[in-house]
């Protein structure tokens, strides 16, 4: 039995009934459109989303190593309240003073 006396499944008649009536060129901009357009899903969606995680953790200090115990020795809890001061306190010059309020 050769290949084109095989019974083919519902999508694939369908995939050749769309795709089989097309000229080698629409084909080729077709495929190029596709391609496209998932580059520019991907890409779009990474900007967004890298976006997103960098303005959720600005302020984080990041993590520390923890002892056998499960918590941190107290000098590194130390210097993370001051690390995270001091960031706290470095985007406040960035703010811009607003007259008015509290």
């Amino acid at each position: 039995m050769s290949e084109e006396d095989q019974p083919k499944s519902v999508l694939g008649r369908i995939i050749d009934w769309l795709w089989s009536g097309r000229s080698h060129k629409e084909k080729k901009r077709i495929n190029s459109l596709i391609v496209l357009s998932l580059y520019t899903f991907g890409f779009l969606y990474f900007v967004i989303y890298l976006s997103i995680l960098n303005s959720v953790n600005r302020n984080k200090t990041g993590m520390t190593v923890k002892n056998w115990f499960g918590g941190d020795p107290p000098e590194l809890v130390q210097l993370k309240k001051e690390r995270q001061e001091q960031i706290e306190n470095s985007f406040k010059l960035l703010r811009k003073p607003v007259s008015g309020g509290g």
